[in-house]
C-alpha cells in the first residue's frame, strides 16, 4: 500500500509497497495479453497461407499438365524398366486384381501398372502390402466413362515409350445382381456392361497394335461363374444370363434400354 504524503518534504519522492498478490495478478494478465496477441498473430498466418494456396490452385486450373516422356531408346527402357515385362492390370485394388498383382510382384519379373478408379486406395493398398513401388505404377482410369479409357492409354503410351505392355489383364469388373434399377454409365449404357465389357474391349483395341511389339503378349480378360453354368455354382445366379438375339444392342443400348436382349 502507499505511503502517506510527508507534507514537510514536498520535494521528496515517494516509493509505493506493491501487494504480492496484486503483482502476481498483473504478471498473468500481461502473460495472457501476449497469448492472446500470438494467437491472433498465427490465425491471421494461417488464414493468409489459405488465401495463397487457394490463388496458387485456382491459377492452375485449365493449365495443362506436363507432357509424360517415356523411354526413347534400348538403353531408357533399360534404365527403367530392367528386364521385366510391362502388365496392365484393371481392378489392381482389391479382390483377384490385389491378389494377382502381388503374386506378379513378387516374382519380381514384371513392373505392373494398376488402372483403377480410386488413386488414392490403390496407393493405400500398395503401402499396406508392401509392394515394391519401383516395379508399381498407379494410373486412374474410370471405366465407367469412355474418355476415361481413352485418356489412360494415351497416358499409357506416354508413359511407357518405345516399352511394349507384354500383358493386359482386363480384370475390374461390377457385380448387383440384386439391383431393382439399372444404373448408368456416363455414356448412357447400362453401367455392368460398360464397365465389365465395353470399356475394356474399347481398351483392348487401343493397345493391342502397340502390344505387337512384345515378344509374347497376352491379353486376358476375366470371366465370371455368372453365365457359365458349367462349373460349381455357375448359372446360379437369377435371372440367368442370357443375350437371346440381341434385340438390346439392336436398339442402341442406351438409356433407357438397359438389358442386351432387349
Amino acid at each position: 500500500d502507499e505511503l502517506p504524503p510527508n507534507p514537510t518534504n514536498r520535494g521528496t519522492v515517494h516509493t509505493a509497497r506493491v501487494h504480492p498478490l496484486r503483482f502476481t495478478v498483473q504478471i498473468y494478465i500481461m502473460k495472457l495479453s501476449i497469448l492472446l496477441a500470438l494467437a491472433a498473430l498465427v490465425q491471421f498466418a494461417d488464414g493468409f497461407a489459405s488465401t495463397v494456396r487457394s490463388n496458387l490452385q485456382m491459377s492452375s486450373v485449365g493449365l495443362p499438365k506436363p507432357p509424360v516422356v517415356g523411354p526413347k531408346n534400348a538403353a531408357e527402357v533399360k534404365a527403367k524398366f530392367g528386364d521385366k515385362k510391362l502388365v496392365v492390370i484393371t481392378g489392381a485394388s482389391s479382390g483377384l486384381g490385389r491378389k494377382t498383382t502381388a503374386a506378379l510382384l513378387r516374382t519380381g519379373r514384371y513392373h505392373v501398372v494398376g488402372a483403377v478408379r480410386d488413386v488414392d486406395k490403390m496407393e493405400a493398398v500398395a503401402e499396406i502390402d508392401q509392394w515394391p513401388m519401383d516395379c508399381f505404377t498407379t494410373m486412374e482410369c474410370e471405366l465407367n466413362s469412355f474418355d476415361s479409357v481413352r485418356e489412360f492409354c494415351k497416358h499409357l503410351d506416354q508413359w511407357r515409350g518405345i516399352k511394349p505392355v507384354d500383358r493386359l489383364i482386363c480384370n475390374a469388373g461390377v457385380y448387383q445382381p440384386s439391383l431393382p434399377y439399372a444404373k448408368w454409365s456416363a455414356d448412357g449404357h447400362e453401367q455392368t456392361m460398360q464397365i465389365n465389357f465395353l470399356s475394356h474391349f474399347l481398351m483392348i483395341s487401343l493397345l493391342m497394335d502397340g502390344m505387337k511389339e512384345a515378344p509374347d503378349p497376352r491379353i486376358i480378360t476375366v470371366g465370371s461363374v455368372t453365365g457359365n453354368d458349367n462349373t460349381v455354382g455357375g448359372g446360379g445366379v437369377y435371372p440367368i444370363a442370357d443375350l437371346k438375339t440381341l434385340e438390346g444392342f439392336k436398339a442402341g443400348f442406351n438409356n433407357p434400354v438397359s438389358m442386351a436382349d432387349g
